[in-house]
């Protein structure tokens, strides 16, 4: 007979979500029970953020090698190890993996129960030997990679993103299927590292990012040689001698595209198979669980944060979500929204970097709202690195409330931190024009776009009377 635990919170995935809110829960002495079928650390450590971020990192490095004759910087012929590659990004995961070990967890007070979690009724769950009656649950069951209805994908040998990283010698060319923020990060990458790569899909590339941002990123893919085949119906895959073939349509007729290597990256399916949400009254669909605007599902006993629920999949939203649902179970506080005030980023060479609202969404709401730029072209170390391409746009309202911000260039996702502490404080675009940041650096373009608020000929009227008032006196 299972054991029974009735713990205050029992936590159904343990990946970056699960595990940052059962830390916190941990933290204010609160019994917390989390469930994981596997290794803690969830998609992030075992196919997303981290070994994604390992394989950009090399060939960065391969990137920045390859530009030293700009720099007056040569030497001898670059090559890569696709092996040694691998190995990298191997023992990067193990050195991020113990901060997030079932064994570190368990020491900080976080009972963790390594097994299948499946709901019986609306209040229990059974986990291998143990059967959990929790005060409140929460769903953090994550996502798994979308396969799309493609004739003949069944039918050939393809990756995905959890296999993406075991590749160990130079693929002759390789075809990704999608053409999202995942799917560039990954493309660039692999074409830094001297593969021939091809990107296929039938929506445009970056379709949730703002155009204006996302051409200059499309376009920096293309000029380092990766084919972006955009707009395109996918009539059908097939295996062919060598390798696989995709055929499109365009302009009325059929093209076949070949390559040695498929990796599909089609987005991602909440994993809720096999926990028996219909059994505890918790409704879902093919784009998540249903919840309401508190993350509270149609079970009022159990929320749901991070990839199970619709929405960008980032850790950023999964973390900010853990401590919005703690705060709730704990302390019955208010909670405001939450989608806005959390960061997006594409990896890729320039980054893309973007939180709060779009420049289309705000007209929307509120014609009277100013769109504020500035170029990492004029910006001092841009320039030293030979960065120059990207900027700075600013959202913000006529009385100067940063609304939202979106950042193309490098180290965008640095760059956008300011920003989310601006948009999260609700601060006013002065606030950042009075920072002083260091010099030379990137930071100074944040400056430089908030003192754009207040620019030439844009002093405000109370401002100039009260200077040419002043000026009388000498």
């Amino acid at each position: 007979m299972a054991e029974m635990i009735t713990p205050d919170i029992c936590v159904v995935g343990g990946g970056p979500a699960g595990i940052a809110l059962a830390l916190r829960a941990a933290h204010e002495a609160v019994p917390v029970v989390l469930i994981e079928r596997g290794r803690p650390g969830g998609a992030d450590l075992a196919y997303g953020s981290v070994p994604s971020k390992a394989l950009i990192a090399a060939a960065d490095h391969r990137d920045l090698l390859r530009r030293g004759a700009t720099f007056g910087v040569t030497g001898a012929p670059l090559q890569v190890n696709f092996g040694k590659v691998s190995d990298h990004i191997r023992s990067v995961c193990n050195a991020v993996g113990p901060r997030v070990s079932a064994e570190r967890l368990a020491a900080l007070g976080v009972h963790v129960i390594s097994a299948p979690a499946r709901f019986l009724d609306r209040r229990t769950v059974l986990a291998g030997e143990f059967t959990v009656i929790a005060r409140r649950f929460v769903l953090a069951a994550g996502a798994i990679p979308a396969v799309p209805d493609i004739p003949g994908l069944a039918d050939v040998e393809y990756m995905t993103p959890e296999s993406a990283f075991d590749i160990t010698r130079k693929p002759g060319h390789l075809l990704v299927l999608g053409a999202g923020s995942h799917a560039l990060e990954l493309a660039q990458a692999y074409g830094r590292l001297g593969v021939d790569t091809t990107i296929i899909d039938s929506n445009a590339a970056l379709p949730d990012e703002d155009p204006e941002l996302a051409t200059i990123v499309v376009d920096r893919l293309r000029a380092e040689g990766v084919r972006i085949r955009d707009r395109v119906a996918i009539s059908g895959i097939a295996r062919r001698r060598g390798g696989i073939r995709v055929t499109v349509m365009e302009g009325g007729a059929e093209i076949p595209i070949d390559g040695s290597h498929l990796l599909v990256v089609a987005g991602r399916l909440p994993d809720v198979a096999d926990l028996g949400l219909a059994a505890a009254g918790i409704a879902y669909d093919n784009q998540g669980v249903t919840v309401d605007r508190h993350m509270r599902t149609t079970n009022r006993r159990v929320y749901a944060i991070g990839d199970v629920v619709a929405g960008p999949a980032v850790s950023a939203r999964g973390d900010r979500q853990a401590e919005l649902v703690l705060r709730s179970i704990l302390y019955r506080l208010p909670k405001r929204g939450i989608s806005a005030d959390v960061p997006v980023v594409t990896y890729t060479d320039p980054g893309l970097a973007r939180i709060g609202i779009s420049e289309s969404e705000a007209r929307r709401r509120n014609d009277k709202v100013r769109v504020l730029r500035f170029p990492f072209v004029e910006n001092d170390l841009a320039q030293i690195e030979h960065m120059p391409v990207g900027f700075i746009k600013a959202i913000v309202s006529r009385r100067g409330r940063v609304l939202g911000v979106s950042i193309v260039g490098r180290n965008a996702g640095e760059l956008i931190a300011l920003w989310s502490l601006a948009i999260a404080n609700r601060l006013n675009i002065g606030a950042i024009a009075e920072m002083v940041p260091p010099y030379p650096s990137r930071s100074a373009i944040s400056k430089s776009v908030a003192e754009c608020f207040d620019g030439l000929g844009l002093t405000r009227q109370l401002r100039r009377r009260i200077i040419e008032f002043l000026r009388k006196f000498g």
